[in-house]
């Protein structure tokens, strides 16, 4: 832990981890903060460990050997590990990779990839860093990672996707190889399903005389029941009544499939803009507009915070626009002193 106490004029910093301490005096209280971060960054590394891994490849390669397959999605990580295992630095003694060096390979790797997508990745070093600190009592360059930060881009206006769009798209749809994608279109929209969960619903989970979608297996872990609309309930009374099905998935097809297939599938409706994903913003936001409170939106989105759920929701904004006239022209105009006169 550390403490910062004025001293003579100056703010004197003291830093103690497991008996080992450091004390350093600076001009100004934010110098101390700043110094006292560092330092215990670099006390924490050198705690008594079980073991000193000759290079952070050797924490990345157990990772990927032993807590990667246990994931529910095991098709991104894999890949994103094995590109840091072919970088210099995975491979230098973990007490010799420096902050500049991550720093400067951050700024390589923006050149070509959005900062989310590179978040998202080191995000997964800074895990098995505290895998490896946490569970296999090894030492582990976290500090440096944690140093160096992903300056994040500030969120975009949501276009709302729109019962044209969606129109659009499922004409377009009709020129696909594949004919379940605007089956996937119409479901996404009507359920708020992720494109993960919608690929790995089966008919087990889908009780279309109660009108119930059971999902067992979600993102965040927790189970839950979505309703089906009647839009809902007759593509996929036209999917069990074509395939005469009663089992497996309602859409069996890869992820990949959906992925490569909606990207052509928009090209040629001219909704290049539009992502499989903004249908499930877009069925957040009808959920609202039909009067539904928060928590029951979120029972349906699986949203397991309030501030994850407003991220989805986006309001019509020509609808918003009428209720404030409507409510304008109901009041009197009074006007007080003007601020001209």
């Amino acid at each position: 832990m550390s403490s910062i106490r004025k001293r003579n004029g100056k703010y004197q910093a003291q830093v103690r981890i497991n008996g080992a301490s450091v004390t350093r005096s600076f001009r100004t209280k934010s110098e101390a903060s700043s110094w006292s971060r560092q330092q215990e960054a670099r006390l924490e590394t050198r705690k008594a460990s079980g073991y000193k891994p000759s290079s952070f490849a050797e924490i990345l390669q157990r990772y990927l050997k032993d807590v990667t397959p246990l994931k529910r999605n095991t098709s991104f990580e894999p890949g994103v590990i094995r590109m840091f295992l072919k970088e210099a630095w995975a491979h230098k003694p973990i007490d010799q990779i420096s902050v500049s060096e991550i720093a400067a390979y951050r700024d390589k790797r923006l050149e070509t990839i959005k900062p989310s997508s590179l978040h998202r990745q080191f995000c997964i070093l800074k895990h098995a860093c505290t895998i490896a600190e946490r569970e296999w009592e090894w030492m582990s360059p976290s500090h440096v990672f944690n140093r160096v930060s992903i300056k994040r881009q500030p969120a975009q206006a949501i276009k709302r996707v729109s019962d044209q769009d969606i129109e659009r798209l499922l004409r377009a749809s009709k020129d696909s190889r594949n004919d379940l994608i605007g089956c996937a279109i119409i479901l996404a929209v009507e359920t708020g399903l992720r494109r993960s969960e919608l690929l790995s619903l089966e008919w087990d989970d889908v009780d279309l005389q109660e009108g119930f979608i059971s999902l067992s297996q979600t993102k965040s872990g927790y189970p839950r029941q979505i309703p089906i609309t009647r839009r809902a309930m007759a593509v996929m009374s036209a999917l069990r009544a074509r395939n005469d099905a009663s089992e497996g998935r309602l859409l069996p097809m890869t992820a990949n499939a959906l992925k490569h297939g909606f990207q052509r599938l928009r090209k040629r409706a001219g909704l290049e803009h539009i992502r499989f994903h903004d249908l499930r913003h877009e069925a957040v936001s009808r959920l609202f507009e039909k009067g539904l409170t928060p928590p029951e939106v979120a029972s349906v989105s699986g949203h397991r915070t309030l501030s994850q759920l407003m991220r989805y929701s986006h309001a019509d904004l020509n609808a918003v626009a009428d209720k404030m006239k409507k409510a304008d022209k109901a009041q009197p105009l009074q006007l007080g002193p003007m601020c001209l006169e």
